[in-house]
C-alpha cells in the first residue's frame, strides 16, 4: 500500500493501489465503502485529513469512490478509526449470505476443523455401535451410564482443533476455585456442581470445556443445535440436555433431567442468558438453570469468558482471528453455595461475579 504521507501528493493511480483494487474486486470483497462508519463520514474525515494517522500496519481504505455527500480523495486510516467495531468486515472476508463472513483464518479454521470432525464423526459411530451392542444385545443398562466415551471424544476433538488454530484460550483459576484437571467425575464434599458463563461467541462453548478440563460433563443446549452435521450427533450420543425454548412440556424435561445429572455427581454447563450476547455485553440471566442448581442442591461456579466477541463475531461463519491474538482468556471464580438460598440470590451471586472477571467492554451498560 502507497504511504499515507504520499496520498495526498500523487497525482495518478500508483500500480500498487491498482492491483490492490482489482484484487478486492476479483474476492467479491464488499465495497471499500461499506467499511467506513456513518460517525466518520464527513466530519470525521476532515478529522482525519487534519490528522493523518501514524499506524501503517494497521491502515484500511476509505471510499475511492465520489459520492455526492463524500467528494474528498482517497486516504488511509488507521483500522482503529475506521472500523471501531470488531464485527467490522476486512479487506480479505467475504460475505456468504445467511451464513455469514469468511476470512482466509476461517477458512483454516473450517477445514481444520472439518478434517478432525470426520475422524471425529467415525469415532462417534463407533462409539454408538458399541453402546448399542452392550445396552441392548448384552442387556447391560450400566455400562458407561453417564456416556463417558462420547464426552472424551468430544474434548478430544475440540482440543486438537484450538491446538491445532492457535485458539486454546488462557484459564486463570482464582484461589478457592476447582481448576481443570483430569478427573472423571465432579463431585466434591457431597455436592455436584454447575459450571455457568457469559455467552457473546460460538467460541464460548469449547473454551468452557477448556476451563473444566478432562471430566464427564454435560451442556444444556438449544435442540436446533442437533441439526448441526457431526456436533448433532454428537450433543444426542453424549446425553447432553437438549431443550425447546418454544415447547413449556420440553423446558420441564430439560430442568428434570439437569437435576438428574447434577445429583448424579455429573458436572452440568449452562449459558443463563439464553441466547448470544450481540454486543458483547452480559445480558439479563434467565433462572432456569439455577433451578436446576438449587433443586440438586449443587454449588455454581462462576466463569468469565473474556474476548470470545473478537475471535468470533455474531455474523461470522468461522472464527475471525486466533485467540492468541487477542488473547481470549476464562476466568474461573470461586464455586457459590446454592443451599439455603433463592434462584433470584444465586443469580444474582453469579451474575456479579462474572461481571467481575470481564472488561469493560463487555459489562453491561449500567456497570461500566
Amino acid at each position: 500500500w502507497t504511504s499515507p504521507q504520499n496520498v495526498n501528493t500523487m497525482n495518478s493511480p500508483r500500480p500498487s493501489l491498482l492491483v490492490a483494487m482489482v484484487v478486492t474486486l476479483f474476492l467479491s470483497v464488499d465495497p471499500v465503502a461499506s467499511y467506513v462508519q456513518p460517525s466518520i463520514l464527513p466530519s470525521r474525515l476532515h478529522q482525519l485529513q487534519r490528522d493523518p494517522p501514524t499506524d501503517r500496519g494497521a491502515a484500511t481504505l476509505l471510499p475511492v469512490s465520489q459520492p455526492s455527500r463524500l467528494a474528498q480523495p482517497l486516504r488511509l486510516a488507521s483500522a482503529a478509526e475506521s472500523m471501531p467495531d470488531y464485527a467490522s468486515p476486512t479487506r480479505l472476508s467475504v460475505g456468504l449470505g445467511p451464513l455469514g463472513r469468511l476470512n482466509v483464518f476461517g477458512l483454516y479454521y473450517g477445514l481444520t476443523s472439518v478434517g478432525l470432525g470426520l475422524v471425529w464423526l467415525g469415532a462417534n459411530f463407533a462409539t454408538w455401535i458399541t453402546y448399542n451392542f452392550f445396552w441392548r444385545v448384552l442387556r447391560l443398562k450400566t455400562f458407561d451410564k453417564g456416556r463417558r466415551a462420547a464426552i472424551f471424544l468430544a474434548h478430544v476433538w475440540g482440543t486438537a482443533l484450538m491446538r491445532l488454530t492457535r485458539c486454546y484460550p488462557v484459564v486463570d483459576v482464582l484461589e478457592g476455585a476447582p481448576a481443570p484437571k483430569n478427573v472423571w467425575s465432579e463431585k466434591e464434599g457431597g455436592t455436584s456442581v454447575m459450571y455457568v458463563a457469559n455467552h457473546c461467541s460460538w467460541m464460548d462453548i469449547p473454551y468452557m470445556g477448556a476451563a473444566i478440563g478432562w471430566r464427564n460433563y454435560k451442556i444444556v443446549a438449544k435442540k436446533e443445535l442437533t441439526k448441526v452435521p457431526i456436533l448433532g450427533q454428537s450433543i444426542l450420543l453424549g446425553g447432553h440436555v437438549c431443550v425447546d425454548r418454544s415447547n413449556r412440556r420440553s423446558q420441564i424435561k430439560t430442568l428434570r433431567d439437569g437435576a438428574g445429572w447434577l445429583r448424579s455427581g455429573v458436572p452440568l454447563c449452562a449459558f443463563p442468558e439464553g441466547t448470544r450476547s450481540k454486543t458483547g455485553r452480559v445480558m439479563a440471566f434467565k433462572r432456569g438453570a439455577f433451578k436446576m442448581a438449587c433443586t440438586a442442591g449443587a454449588r455454581v461456579v462462576p466463569l468469565s469468558i473474556v474476548g470470545s466477541q473478537r475471535v468470533m463475531p455474531v455474523g461470522w461463519l468461522m472464527p475471525k482471528v486466533s485467540s492468541r491474538s487477542v488473547p481470549a482468556r476464562v476466568v474461573v471464580h470461586p464455586p457459590v453455595e446454592s443451599e439455603g438460598k433463592t434462584e433470584k440470590e444465586v443469580s444474582e451471586e453469579v451474575r456479579q461475579a462474572i461481571i467481575s472477571g470481564l472488561p469493560e467492554e463487555q459489562r453491561p451498560a449500567q456497570q461500566r
